[in-house]
């Protein structure tokens, strides 16, 4: 997928004292912000949300979610805005969230609430705070701003802990579950948007459908054999043989488009298995089942894998971590 990175938004970063050049390097991302455009897979771009979750304090996140920034960046914003309420709104935010990366958001409509979650798009890979932190004083941004108001009726959940500043701004009590959860009273979803706006609507539809249709058809090799890859290794059916075959491709064929956006098969499978390993260890799973997890049938040999990524053990890791 193709991210347009404005000007104003690496001033908005570099003003918070971070430096998106050095994230991107981090997160072993080419760097192509002189065309305020980066492209990444669905890999590259979670590795980047791990670094921003390295740097980003709860009142950086708080500030990013300021309406006043999102208008700089986050297109489908408009698009939701335009809507006549909330309810309408948070449906056309969850269809066009993902122009702006693998994220996916679950809105379930119940009988008297709605409630908002997200998760990265590949099942088996946890959010970070940062990322969830965002998503809900995003949502919260876009709702308070299309109705005119601060107070709305709901609950929170998240598996992380806020501090007081966050609480407050959210404007209700947090509780600590497994999940993320943002349930909203529908009272206030039907209330009109004062930002309602159907000639922006009619332009920024269609538009924003060829946008998702473009970036599907322009996803990478190398994304759909990540994309796999996530599903296929906790099966314990992950050889090049097996990924080949689901992508309806002979394994040279897949091996020769690797090479041509400079990657291997071995080397897509360490970054996924790598991944992984990261998520499952910030959700607390113990080593035995993550070894097993990502495909490794010992646990010594995903030890000894571990520690040849990181130069850690896995309890020196989880002990930084945590």
């Amino acid at each position: 997928m193709k991210l347009n990175i404005t000007n104003q938004f690496q001033d908005f970063l570099q003003s918070v004292g971070v430096n998106l050049p050095l994230l991107l390097e981090r997160a072993n991302v080419p760097n192509k912000l002189w065309k305020e455009e980066i492209s990444l897979t669905d890999l590259e771009y979670y590795r980047l949300l791990q670094e921003f979750d390295q740097v980003m304090t709860e009142e950086n996140i708080r500030q990013l979610s300021q309406f006043s920034h999102i208008q700089m960046f986050v297109p489908a914003f408009f698009a939701a805005l335009s809507s006549p309420n909330g309810l309408e709104a948070l449906k056309r935010f969850a269809r066009f969230k993902k122009i702006t990366g693998p994220i996916v958001v679950d809105s379930i409509e119940l009988e008297n609430t709605v409630e908002v979650s997200f998760k990265f798009i590949h099942a088996n890979m946890a959010l970070p705070k940062f990322s969830v932190l965002n998503e809900q004083l995003l949502v919260l941004s876009l709702l308070r701003t299309g109705v005119g108001a601060q107070r709305l009726s709901l609950v929170v959940e998240s598996p992380y802990d806020y501090d007081d500043v966050t609480l407050e701004t959210i404007g209700a009590q947090v509780q600590k579950g497994e999940t993320n959860r943002l349930i909203f009273d529908k009272t206030d979803l039907f209330k009109p948007f004062l930002t309602q706006n159907n000639i922006m609507w009619q332009y920024l539809e269609p538009e924003l459908n060829q946008h998702l249709a473009r970036q599907e058809r322009e996803q990478s090799f190398t994304g759909h054999v990540q994309q796999e890859l996530y599903k296929a290794i906790p099966s314990g059916f992950f050889s090049v043989a097996d990924i080949s075959r689901h992508l309806g491709v002979s394994v040279r064929t897949l091996q020769r488009n690797l090479t041509s956006e400079n990657t291997t098969f071995k080397q897509e499978l360490q970054a996924v298995q790598k991944a992984m390993a990261f998520s499952y260890i910030k959700m607390g799973l113990p080593t035995e089942e993550i070894s097993y997890l990502v495909g490794y049938s010992e646990v010594n040999a995903f030890s000894r894998a571990f520690k040849k990524w990181t130069g850690k053990t896995v309890t020196e890791y989880r002990k930084e971590m945590f």
